[in-house]
């Protein structure tokens, strides 16, 4: 397994009972950049996710983030963000609130939580209720959330789905401005 990549997955297989989801998947994303997981519905991405994430035990195989080893994720997950299913957010809170008390969490200061809400365009309306954002300025709330502690790595399942063919390129476009900041997407 190699020093410089962000992500290698050796081997890694997942069943639920008789129904195998993933079935001996190796793959290496290097460190730096975007890069795309593709596949139909149902061929195992968002399982493939979660065992990296540590959400989920894998049955075979062996893979690990940042170097570290997926069966330990305490040791690693502080330096990934993810953003996975629908974004959980209160919408009764501002977007700046929301961010806020994830960074209390996270140990992080006000002038992170700016300039990530910066990063992903939502200055201006930081301090609108998140219920009364769009689809697509959600998702962004939930990548400025994810971004709070600058990690190296960001993982994102479907981060464009559901959104408009303007949030679709919005998200895309974003998505392309953080690989180029040195994040590995």
């Amino acid at each position: 397994m190699s020093a410089s990549s962000a992500l290698v997955v050796e081997g890694l297989s997942k069943r639920f009972g008789d129904r195998v989801v993933v079935d001996g998947l190796s793959f290496e994303v290097p460190m730096g950049g975007v890069t795309a997981f593709l596949g139909p519905n149902g061929s195992g991405k968002s399982t493939t996710i979660r065992m990296v994430l540590g959400l989920v035990t894998p049955t075979a195989g062996r893979a690990q983030v940042l170097g570290r080893s997926v069966a330990k994720p305490s040791a690693y997950l502080h330096r990934v963000g993810a953003l996975i299913d629908s974004p959980a957010l209160y919408p009764a809170l501002s977007g700046v609130d929301n961010v806020r008390v994830h960074a209390e969490l996270a140990g992080v200061g006000p002038a992170r939580m700016r300039e990530v809400l910066e990063i992903v365009g939502l200055t201006g309306r930081e301090r609108d209720r998140a219920r009364s954002y769009s689809l697509g300025m959600k998702q962004r709330l939930a990548l400025a959330i994810a971004l709070l502690r600058d990690p190296p790595l960001l993982v994102l399942d479907e981060p464009t789905n559901g959104l408009d063919p303007s949030g679709i390129v919005e998200i895309r476009s974003l998505i392309r401005d953080l690989g180029a900041r040195g994040h590995t997407v």
